[in-house]
């Protein structure tokens, strides 16, 4: 009876511990919150609120490991490592909107607050819209946020990247189409 009740506690603590690590990441999760304008009107809401959570940034060995996947094996593999990788989402909150992976994540402080950089791979983000031909293989997602936390932003849907792996950064290096505007985005702090 005594061995039946100490596996039972057993199993208990390791539930115990199993959901507690599960939680510890949740609680971890950057959260911005926003209205972007869609260019699409009529047919589509003139704005759409948008939800972006980060689990992860991505850190300076992470850029030197994509460039080295890059270097050493070429665009199929560093994209195949590019895809495997998860950061967090960009949630487009309406009845036709997709949720979008977040594959590179970074963000940069300076005198007037901070920058937020999201990468992901380009492919549509709402039922119907189609991609026009474009030249580069990614999306991103550029914020400029004040010390509070309140700033805009820009979505770009045809995004050139470059990854500089001295300074263990990636940035935006250029565009094809004009970029979806973020007139109003605000960080939102864990209480």
């Amino acid at each position: 009876m005594s061995t039946k009740f100490f596996n039972n506690v057993q199993a208990l603590v390791w539930v115990t511990v199993i959901l507690s690590l599960l939680v510890i990441p949740l609680a971890a999760k950057d959260v911005f919150r926003g209205r972007m304008l869609t260019e699409r009107a009529p047919i589509e809401p003139p704005a759409v609120e948008i939800q972006i959570e980060i689990e992860s940034w991505t850190t300076p060995e992470e850029i030197v490991q994509f460039n080295q996947i890059l270097a050493s094996s070429g665009p199929d593999a560093f994209l195949s490592a590019f895809k495997a990788t998860n950061k967090g989402v960009v949630r487009f909150l309406y009845a036709r909107g997709f949720n979008l992976t977040v594959h590179m994540a970074q963000f940069f402080e300076d005198e007037k607050g901070k920058r937020v950089i999201l990468v992901f791979r380009r492919e549509p983000w709402s039922q119907g819209s189609q991609l026009s031909g474009g030249r580069n293989y990614f999306m991103a997602i550029e914020l400029k946020l004040n010390k509070k936390g309140e700033g805009a932003g820009r979505f770009y849907e045809d995004a050139q990247i470059e990854m500089d792996s001295m300074a263990g950064r990636v940035y935006l290096k250029g565009y094809e189409s004009s970029p979806k505007i973020i007139p109003s985005i605000k960080e939102k702090k864990p209480k």
